[in-house]
């Protein structure tokens, strides 16, 4: 989300209330999950799999439990484009994947202290963020604006939002981008940016009329207006980045998840879910990369 500026996933979701970078959420997990049991590593790429570690049969996944099409919770089940990404990758290393729903805010303490393993969170690629974790992003996608449906305002340059109140999700990505560059960009006629512990608040704050503009990733909010009907979204794109997979930093499982998703690109995969879940775009990958603070271009 952008709302870590204003901009980022991997494999099927339950209702979080609301991750991390969303990719959003509350301080509560929850109780849903969702995995096959573990089972021995059976791989449909040994090239893959030879690159997870020996001893590496499963893996613990936290999910942004709201945050659709990218992985969200519906009717208890985990879902979502990038959910189905990870579960193909998954088959890829040969490794069995459980999947737990969470706040956003709860997945990279979740990282650091081992509670989980991986993160499909849509989580943007930041130089904060890379001090502990390492990414292997699934789609660059930039911030957008969403506002009341026809209410009108403009939204052709970043500019157009200053002196504008803007909703943005707690800890994402476009919080942390438009604080930076409130006062660069709007100088003595700031934007007044309101964080929410979840995005429907974010955007319910919008379409009732509290608030005038709600920033979050291109693909998210022309996913809830499409969904809604009571939005409309700017055109304008600002702040492209990476987002999709978190790993805590150095881990081993970094180099195997890069392999899976090459894997899943080249076969054609990737691809034909992107375009399952419609959001096929510029920000495609063609090239996996795994980004670490020594390597921030991948």
């Amino acid at each position: 989300m952008t709302g870590i500026s204003r901009s980022a996933a991997l494999i099927a979701l339950p209702v979080c209330a609301a991750l991390l970078l969303s990719a959003c959420g509350n301080d509560s997990t929850a109780s849903t999950t969702a995995g096959p049991a573990p089972a021995k590593r059976s791989a449909a790429d040994p090239a893959v799999a030879k690159l997870v570690p020996a001893n590496a049969t499963t893996a613990k996944v936290a999910v942004f439990g709201d945050w659709a099409p990218e992985e969200y919770v519906e009717n208890g089940e985990i879902k979502g484009w990038s959910v189905d990404l990870a579960k193909a990758m998954a088959a890829k290393m040969g490794m069995t994947f459980t999947y737990t729903a969470t706040g956003f805010d709860m997945i990279i303490p979740g990282l650091d202290n081992g509670r989980y393993d991986v993160a499909v969170a849509s989580l943007g690629v930041t130089p904060d963020r890379l001090e502990s974790l390492d990414f292997v992003p699934l789609q660059k996608e930039g911030t957008a604006f969403g506002w009341k449906k026809g209410s009108g305002p403009n939204i052709q340059k970043i500019e157009d939002v200053c002196g504008k109140s803007v909703a943005v999700l707690t800890g994402a990505w476009e919080y942390k981008y438009l604080t930076e560059n409130n006062p660069k960009t709007c100088g003595s006629n700031p934007m007044k940016i309101q964080q929410f512990k979840d995005q429907p608040s974010a955007e319910l704050a919008v379409t009732s009329g509290r608030v005038q503009l709600v920033a979050a990733g291109s693909g998210k909010l022309k996913y809830s207006a499409k969904q809604t009907g009571q939005l409309d979204t700017s055109d304008l794109l600002v702040n492209a980045v990476y987002n999709g997979l978190g790993v805590k930093k150095d881990s081993p499982l970094g180099p195997a998840l890069k392999a899976a998703l090459q894997a899943v690109i080249d076969d054609g995969t990737y691809a034909r879910i992107r375009s399952q879940w419609g959001v096929t775009s510029q920000g495609d990958l063609k090239t996996a990369v795994l980004i670490t603070k020594a390597q921030p271009e991948g």
